[in-house]
């Protein structure tokens, strides 16, 4: 997969999760932190293991057409499938 292409994705996403009304959450941490910081872990996390996130792609792409009614079966994340 091309690296500019994942974080594009990647960043695109987490932006779209903050919110203007940057709250303190029960955490101690406002919603906007909290979403900066699992962005960060989910773009380290992508670099330590493309392989697993090619199969959350292509879970995730299965589960968006069976939410949208375009496919009768959701596949399972099965361990094996991460299997190094």
């Amino acid at each position: 997969m091309d690296q500019d292409k994942i974080n594009k994705v990647v960043e695109r996403f987490f932006n779209s999760l903050k919110v203007e009304e940057d709250k303190t959450l029960e955490t101690g941490l406002t919603h906007n932190t909290t979403v900066i910081m699992l962005h960060q872990a989910c773009v380290e996390l992508i670099k330590q293991h493309p392989d697993r996130f090619v199969v959350y792609c292509k879970w995730f792409l299965n589960a968006s057409m069976f939410l949208l009614d375009e496919d009768d079966t959701l596949l399972q994340i099965k361990e094996s499938d991460f299997i190094d």
